[in-house]
């Protein structure tokens, strides 16, 4: 990768975990280590589970259902035990991995929640290359809030259509 960040940006359903897919296939094929997780969600998108890069393990993290305990963001509660693994496996992986994945950057991690901590460390390493999905509509804040540094950072704009015919 050229630059150390890279920022996949679409809408909603707009294609950006597809599109990390791709890149992830083309950064292993170049000898790349790989690390960081996937959200994965059934088809109806009433519950999302992050997937381990490395090891393809996967906790729930997102689910529509009410769930006693668990906070609340939108419709859907969040399984914070879910989001403290995947944030040590990818706090684990900074040292060795050439690349570093986050799917997604949103509003969870705007309130410093969901993968905030491990995207922070992450940031603070020039060792690593990061690659991260972020919805259009959050682009702005993400990059104010967390401070990040133009001259290092490339959007890539994904059109779903594009992922389709690929």
């Amino acid at each position: 990768m050229q630059t150390r960040l890279t920022l996949v940006v679409a809408p909603r359903n707009g294609g950006k975990t597809t599109h990390l897919v791709h890149l992830i296939e083309t950064l292993k094929q170049d000898g790349l280590d790989v690390a960081g997780v996937l959200a994965l969600a059934n088809p109806e998108k009433t519950w999302y589970r992050l997937k381990d890069l490395s090891s393809t393990e996967s906790r729930l993290v997102l689910c529509e259902t009410q769930l006693l305990g668990m906070q609340r963001i939108g419709r859907f509660s969040i399984n914070a035990e879910g989001f403290a693994w995947a944030n040590a496996l990818i706090e684990k992986s900074l040292g060795a991995a050439d690349v570093v994945v986050f799917d997604e950057i949103g509003k969870l991690e705007l309130g410093e929640g969901g993968l905030a901590p491990s995207f922070r460390k992450a940031l603070a390493l020039n060792a690593v290359s990061i690659l991260a999905s972020v919805r259009d509509e959050h682009v702005q804040e993400v990059v104010k809030h967390f401070s990040l540094d133009a001259s290092e950072l490339t959007l890539v704009p994904v059109k779903k259509d594009d992922i389709e015919n690929e």
